[in-house]
């Protein structure tokens, strides 16, 4: 019996491992078809299901031991409420057909399965399961199977014991499962947040330079639509950190690159900085018009805003932004933004606080 229950266990967390691998976690498998994974994960449920049935130890005549249940919970974490229904279906219908005759047990513990799976998956829609709040569906569907235990024991005059070895390998099957998913999750988010930090600049959390030098190459690789590149340094920005202090420097940083941020993000572009007071804006599908007229924008909006720092001091800077465009001015990374930077060193040299596309630089 303890072998059986082994196998049984074995195939429930293998189901729960690869739920949560590519489907948990959608944003590193970027799965092709979002709206169709609670179906999925349910189908999955439900055959996991089965063959838990398939594999389920037989305590007596009338009463058989898995983690069916279980495999229903599960699916309601990885899949929302749609998921417990479409594998308690699959679940109750499979118990009802396993045999050539329809039996009573067999008709009503398979109507338990679909019961249980709708009542889960109707709670869902209000109360959505997360990880915390999973034990509570367990709970349920723990006492509902235990119900129909009992039913069935005083059918057949069975020993009531067996309603022991049921709740027990239920809760370390579920509790253990669990625990194991929750240290999943938390693995994966140190790694996505490692990730993070990896490509993003510590002090604005903008791009760094490595990931902006990835999105560009990225957008020459795709080299059917122009795009362009802005580069922008903050005019004077020397004579902020010697009156004010480079903390108070750092805190005009981190505004303007939220003000960056949002700026670009309206025209799906990125923003990065690149060091000291140099930033960047990578704007996809944009001929030099485009790039032109948000390189003007952002001149624009900088100079009207008044960088309120802890200090409640007031601080307005400018900044000078020179603009290229691939592919009239350059087809390589190291081409685009050299240019993009020419063009912003001729419009320190003619003034600071301007706009200088790289186009208009006479040779």
């Amino acid at each position: 019996m303890l072998f059986g229950l082994l196998i049984n266990f074995c195939i429930l967390f293998t189901f729960a491992v690869l739920s949560y691998w590519p489907f948990q976690n959608v944003t590193r498998s970027n799965f092709p078809f979002p709206k169709a994974l609670p179906y999925i994960i349910g189908i999955l449920g439900g055959l996991a299901g089965f063959i838990l049935m398939e594999t389920s130890v037989e305590l007596s005549e009338t009463i058989r031991v898995d983690a069916r249940h279980i495999i229903i919970v599960i699916s309601g974490i990885f899949g929302g409420p749609i998921a417990p229904i479409v594998s308690g279906l699959i679940i109750g219908l499979s118990r009802m057909l396993m045999t050539d005759v329809f039996t009573a047990s067999g008709l009503l513990v398979g109507s338990t399965m679909i019961f249980i799976g709708i009542v889960i998956g109707a709670f869902s829609f209000k109360y959505p399961m997360t990880f915390k709040n999973a034990h509570y569906y367990f709970y349920y569907a723990t006492v509902q199977v235990v119900l129909l235990l009992t039913y069935l024991i005083y059918q057949s005059s069975e020993n009531y014991f067996h309603i022991i070895y049921f709740i027990f390998f239920s809760a370390f099957s579920f509790f253990m499962v669990l625990f194991i998913l929750i240290e999943l999750r938390d693995h994966f988010k140190k790694i996505r947040h490692i990730e993070l930090l990896s490509e993003t600049d510590y002090l604005t959390g903008l791009y760094n330079y490595r990931k902006f030098h990835e999105l560009t190459n990225s957008l020459i690789t795709d080299s059917t639509r122009p795009f362009s590149m802005i580069s922008i340094d903050i005019d004077y920005f020397k004579k902020v950190n010697d009156t004010h202090g480079h903390p108070v420097g750092d805190e005009v940083l981190k505004e303007l690159g939220k003000l960056l941020k949002k700026l670009v993000s309206i025209g799906d572009g990125f923003a990065a900085r690149n060091g000291g007071e140099q930033f960047a804006v990578l704007l996809p599908n944009a001929p030099p018009a485009v790039g032109l007229d948000m390189g003007e924008k952002i001149r624009s909006m900088i100079e009207k805003t008044d960088f309120t720092i802890s200090s409640n001091q007031h601080i307005n800077i400018t900044v000078s932004i020179g603009v290229s465009s691939f592919p009239d001015n350059g087809t390589t990374i190291h081409e685009i933004y050299g240019a993009a930077n020419e063009a912003m060193f001729e419009a320190k040299a003619t003034g600071r606080n301007r706009v200088f596309h790289y186009t208009n630089k006479k040779t």
